[in-house]
């Protein structure tokens, strides 16, 4: 019984970190891309998701704006450390956007196809970008080089609620992201 009992705490103590979203200790440097639209040095927010023991990816938010909102332009960037299919990608984003609203089948129908285009397979270190442009939508690129366009701005506006909506999947995530935390 003692051993049990050694053993869940070990478990315990390492793997109620590796559950949270964590900032500290990155190093992520803003991409080239970040810089046709944001002026500043530093990201507003970053942070890591982690599951279990996995570190899923690293994230960082981008403004120039003194407080965030989607009334000023932001950048979204994701480094993943695992490998993900484009269409697991575009499956995750609607299953997150449902979170905070009904998504439809017209929603997968219209949007489904622009995300796989906009979306790439990721690997370790590879990098999507998403800038929020108000009034415009969002300009998508990978690894640096441009993928395309979200030019319907209320569906651009719910895939960055999948990190900065209230009624996110990992609110100690979007806390870093907002500088909240």
């Amino acid at each position: 019984m003692k051993n049990i009992f050694v053993v869940c705490a070990f478990l315990f103590a390492f793997a109620a970190p590796a559950l949270a979203a964590d900032g500290k200790g990155l190093a992520m440097t803003k991409p080239a891309e970040v810089g046709d639209y944001i002026q500043a040095d530093a990201p507003y927010g970053q942070g890591t998701l982690r599951k279990l023991f996995m570190k899923v990816y690293e994230t960082s938010l981008w403004t120039d704006a003194k407080t965030w909102s989607m009334k000023e332009p932001f950048a979204l960037c994701i480094r993943y450390n695992m490998n993900f299919k484009d269409k697991d990608l575009v499956k995750r984003t609607f299953e997150e956007m449902g979170r905070s609203g009904l998504v439809t089948q017209a929603d997968r129908e219209t949007f489904g196809p622009q995300l796989t285009a906009l979306f790439h397979d990721v690997h370790p270190g590879d990098v999507i970008t998403a800038v929020f442009l108000p009034g415009r939508g969002a300009v998508f690129y990978y690894n640096g080089k441009p993928r395309g366009k979200l030019e319907d701005i209320a569906f651009a506006k719910r895939f960055f609620n999948i990190w900065l909506g209230p009624d996110t999947s990992e609110p100690d995530l979007r806390d870093r992201l907002l500088a909240l935390k």
